[in-house]
């Protein structure tokens, strides 16, 4: 018998720029989230304490790596997901890779400390 890897259901918010405000008083960007879509067959992993690197950019501690399907088409610089009813942050920029796998994308997430 052959055993088929599954992954779970995470719901994606993408971020965009506010159509209203663009920017605030101090020239950041201002966003908006869209709403939650579900993407299924999502492997997640939860990342140690011990293999957590607390030095990264504007206060963010990656808690998770996230395998995402092939299939998946959202742009996650930014966005948020949720994961076992725990909204994260994806950090940085995920990107397809070439893979034999039937996920290609690898996204680490976390929650925002600062």
């Amino acid at each position: 018998m052959r055993r088929v890897m599954d992954g779970e259901t995470v719901y994606v918010s993408v971020r965009s720029l506010d159509s209203e405000t663009e920017t605030d008083r101090l020239g950041n960007p201002v966003y908006e989230w869209a709403e939650p879509v579900a993407v299924d067959h999502v492997l997640a992993s939860v990342i140690d304490a011990e293999e957590r690197d607390y030095s990264r950019p504007d206060g963010y501690v990656a808690t998770y790596t996230l395998a995402f399907p092939r299939g998946c088409t959202l742009d996650l610089r930014g966005a948020k997901v949720t994961v076992g009813g725990r909204e994260l942050t994806v950090i940085g920029d995920p990107v397809h890779v070439n893979s034999p796998l039937a996920w290609d994308m690898r996204v680490t997430a976390g929650v925002h400390d600062g």
